[in-house]
């Protein structure tokens, strides 16, 4: 087993603050700041729950052996008594091998549609109550994502910052996929490729997230988050500018927290997903076919702040040099400058700095 790059909790949440990990399950929190609690219990968090999402289970399996090494470094620097896997009841079948061959501590959940979200996830595998206005950490228990994790990994063991993204493409598409791309990726591009006519992008409506917690985004000018779970493509005529992003079924009431992850499917129209089980060869990787990339300074949720460019227009970049450093004025513990580094995720020249964000292109 390869040695950890640091082995201090004190130089781990520098390291994750300076790699730019952010919360990878879609919230974005800043993960550095939830290590300065250290907890008894950390749930890596493998639910997935909105329709259409795969692409944590396909890095679970195709990555777990780095997740056996992280697993080791994560108990011995912060002290974790016990980490367990939350994941779907409907997953056991595919996880369970990971079980007996590794030992992962994985706790199924009832497969209803908001068992991801942090609170219910906590009770659900622990048994204890998150009380109203708290998080998981006043009752001592961290919650991961499974790639923020993975990238947890790729910053201890390779030295390697968060350059590339996993994500599910999926509706109105060709063939739904799990793409890997680097951070910054245009929509438009990932449209191209999965064989959706970007002529029509207009008549389009894409939710950066899953059907009730996604937004819609600009889909000429969004980019690939280190946040972004997945792309739910739809016919703009169906969009529903509320929180419950799509239209349900005509006679049907929308779909809420409490529906099985089936029902809430079927009340969207979204039932063909039901079979869709990739495995890791079917992975989409095109991450050596991106010229261009927008790299977001602000991906760090609501909570977080900008980060501030430290590259212009001209310079030459590699894959993850630094192109943006977090807020360095106060204390890193301070709950009002949360902001992580960012880096370049493709070699090319700076075309564009705002600050906004950074465009690079390959030459």
């Amino acid at each position: 087993m390869a040695a950890a790059t640091v082995q201090s909790r004190e130089d781990t949440i520098k390291l994750f603050r300076e790699m730019g990990l952010i919360g990878a399950g879609g919230a974005g929190f800043p993960t550095y700041f939830k290590y300065f609690s250290p907890t008894k219990t950390l749930i890596v968090n493998a639910e997935e729950g909105e329709p259409g999402y795969e692409a944590d289970k396909i890095l679970l399996i195709s990555q777990a052996d780095a997740f056996v090494e992280i697993f080791v470094a994560l108990k011995k620097i912060f002290g974790f008594e016990q980490i367990l896997i939350g994941a779907k009841e409907k997953d056991k079948k595919l996880l369970e091998p990971l079980k007996e061959r590794y030992g992962f501590d994985i706790r199924y959940t009832p497969s209803i549609y908001g068992m991801g979200e942090e609170k219910w996830l906590t009770k659900s595998v622990t048994g204890q109550e998150v009380p109203p206005g708290k998080i998981p950490l006043h009752v001592g228990v961290t919650v991961n994502n499974v790639e923020t994790v993975y990238n947890m990994y790729r910053a201890l063991f390779q030295g390697k910052p968060v350059t590339e993204k996993y994500f599910n493409v999926y509706g109105e598409v060709t063939k739904q996929v799990v793409v890997l791309a680097p951070v910054g990726t245009y929509l438009i591009d990932i449209l191209a490729m999965v064989g959706v006519d970007t002529t029509r992008y207009n008549k389009l409506a894409v939710l950066d997230g899953g059907p009730l917690m996604g937004d819609k985004v600009n889909v000429g000018e969004h980019a690939v988050t280190k946040k972004t779970n997945g792309f739910l493509v739809i016919e703009a005529a169906k969009y529903v500018a509320d929180q419950v992003s799509l239209r349900p079924l005509p006679g049907q009431p929308a779909p809420t927290w409490d529906d099985t992850l089936p029902e809430a499917m079927k009340r969207l129209g979204l039932e063909r997903y039901l079979d869709w089980h990739p495995t890791p060869k079917d992975l989409l990787d095109i991450r050596d076919k991106i010229s261009r990339v927008k790299i977001f300074m602000h991906q760090d949720g609501p909570k977080g702040k900008p980060s501030l460019p430290t590259v212009k227009v001209g310079d030459k970049v590699k894959i993850g040099e630094k192109i943006a450093k977090p807020l360095d004025d106060g204390p890193m513990n301070d709950f009002n400058l949360l902001s992580v580094a960012h880096h370049a995720s493709i070699d090319g020249v700076v075309k564009e700095v705002t600050e906004e964000f950074v465009r690079i292109e390959k030459t």
